[in-house]
């Protein structure tokens, strides 16, 4: 037997891709973010690791979460060096040189990573309203350095991406519940 819906509640979904914005780690002002400009997040994924606990006596075992992250992959289409260096954590630096017409990319020796704040924004503009889903990630940083492939100039697609996966960890911070994402969705009447 075949258990379907008879509709899909439209006002539930979410259409499009997110708008990806940084800011240093601890920041939700707005002002302070940091546009990554054109890019697609991937997949958003809340990884929890389970433990469980059964006494003895006891039929049924105690089950709870001993760890968590979040983890956003996403590709970068427009990245400069002031961007690559908002999203590395402090991997690598940004400078800006006396002729102020190139910025060079600097790396190697760091050895510290610095958690920043994400925001990915999604906009969908409903009736006339603009409704947004916004995912706050509060403290994460790169899972690796700065990586791409390049593309052949008479690839049909020649645009070079680069991609990106940061993992947040527990802000302590926050209070419990909500120390690592929040996704907030509005409710439409």
């Amino acid at each position: 037997m075949i258990h379907q819906n008879s509709s899909v509640d439209t006002k539930k979904l979410i259409l499009g891709n997110y708008k990806i914005e940084t800011a240093a780690y601890g920041t939700s002002t707005a002002g302070t973010w940091v546009n990554l400009g054109a890019g697609i997040v991937n997949s958003f994924n809340h990884n929890i690791t389970k433990y469980d606990v059964q006494a003895g006596n006891s039929p049924d075992p105690i089950e709870g979460i001993s760890g968590e992250t979040f983890t956003v992959d996403m590709e970068l289409i427009e990245y400069d060096a002031s961007v690559l260096a908002a999203i590395s954590c402090g991997g690598v630096t940004a400078d800006t040189t006396s002729s102020s017409t190139q910025s060079v990319l600097k790396a190697g020796g760091n050895t510290e990573l610095t958690p920043r704040a994400y925001k990915l924004t999604n906009r969908r503009l409903v009736s006339g309203a603009t409704k947004e889903t916004v995912v706050m990630v509060f403290k994460a940083t790169m899972d690796t350095g700065l990586q791409f492939t390049a593309k052949s100039d008479n690839d049909t697609d020649p645009i070079q991406t680069m991609a990106v996966t940061i993992t947040a960890k527990l802000d302590s911070t926050l209070s419990v519940g909500s120390q690592l994402f929040t996704v907030t969705k509005p409710i439409w009447t």
